[in-house]
């Protein structure tokens, strides 16, 4: 079963009153309010089209008398429920754990709760959570893919259910979903030239697996950076197990052993940096270092490197807006993309 965390917040009204109080139901709230049966519980789903007033009204004397919505009973007749999956390849990362973070609270103001799911870079376990999905009948989907998905046609079964997806960080564009990322090819590019501008001739390169759209396009940045500069060095290295401290150490490695060495290092995530400032620290080696991701504070441990800050709470906010336009009206044209640029910071 794919690992699962369930974020427990809401719009549903926790019981307030005391135990021995009668749980009252749609049509006790109905007949208080004179309002018929089917607005109380259109209002309750947070139905749009119910007026504003009305869904106030419902929803405030629903909370004061300990209304609690039988979920399992609104799916049972077929509506899909107020919980949006957020698929991730894995939670431990800040980025996707920010991600989550700010989807949370945007989703908590709208009404729905958030579920999350974690595929561990696996496409296997990212098929066993749309399967997931399905079986819970959620309102919507956020996904980032996982390292191994190079065919993401599983996310196709979300259509059959009308069930809405928006992608973003790494997407696959034949998807035809909207899409949310960075411009991750300026990024790198831009990195490449500063580096230069410092003085830095041999620079290379921690990728992540070229398969996935997000890295072949920073790929592309290093090679348009070193191209325009005109540097003899060019030296890649698709990080193929994993984008880890571990696998950082091995890598950094790797460089100090061969006959030319860089003078500076591009990672792909923070994880990695760490391993290769760990050994350069260890070695005893002088070697610049940029590096995607990273978290606040992270620069006064790791002095010298220069962040690439990727703008998480304008990801967060435009995915789940996104969403909540397909939700809200399936007919409209949700096949939009998204493109954010980063921050350079430099320590």
């Amino acid at each position: 079963m794919p690992n699962c965390t369930r974020v427990h917040k809401n719009y549903i009204f926790a019981i307030h009153a005391s135990v021995e109080m009668k749980r009252i139901t749609i049509k006790d709230i109905a007949f208080a309010l004179e309002l018929h049966h089917s607005t109380v519980s259109r209002a309750l789903r947070n139905d749009n089209a119910i007026n504003a007033d009305t869904k106030k009204r419902v929803l405030a004397y629903a909370k004061k008398h300990g209304y609690l919505i039988n979920r399992n009973a609104l799916q049972l007749r077929g509506n899909a429920s107020n919980v949006i999956g957020v698929i991730v390849p894995n939670i431990h990362h800040n980025f996707f754990s920010n991600i989550i973070s700010y989807i949370t609270n945007y989703s908590f103001k709208k009404g729905f709760i958030v579920s999350v799911f974690q595929s561990n870079e696996s496409i296997s376990q990212e098929k066993e959570i749309i399967n997931a999905v399905l079986q819970n009948n959620m309102s919507g989907v956020i996904a980032s893919l996982s390292m191994e998905t190079v065919d993401a046609g599983h996310f196709k079964l979300l259509d059959d259910y009308h069930i809405p997806l928006v992608l973003f960080d790494r997407v696959d564009k034949k998807l035809n979903v909207p899409t949310v990322t960075i411009n991750n090819s300026g990024a790198v590019e831009q990195v490449v030239n500063k580096l230069v501008e410092k003085g830095y001739s041999r620079i290379a390169y921690l990728s992540g697996k070229t398969s996935v759209i997000l890295y072949h396009e920073r790929h592309k940045g290093y090679d348009a950076g070193i191209g325009k500069n005109k540097l003899a060095y060019m030296r890649v290295i698709d990080s193929f197990d994993g984008l880890n401290i571990e696998n950082g150490i091995q890598l950094t490695r790797l460089l100090l052993g061969e006959t030319t060495v860089p003078d500076a290092i591009i990672c792909d995530s923070h994880l990695l940096m760490q391993g290769v400032y760990s050994e350069l620290k260890r070695q005893n080696k002088q070697i610049a270092l940029a590096t995607f991701g990273g978290y606040l504070g992270l620069s006064e441990v790791y002095p010298g490197v220069t962040f690439i800050q990727q703008p998480e709470k304008e990801i967060a906010e435009a995915t789940f807006n996104l969403l909540f336009d397909c939700i809200n009206n399936k007919n409209i044209n949700c096949n939009l993309m998204k493109e954010f640029e980063v921050q350079i910071i430099e320590n």
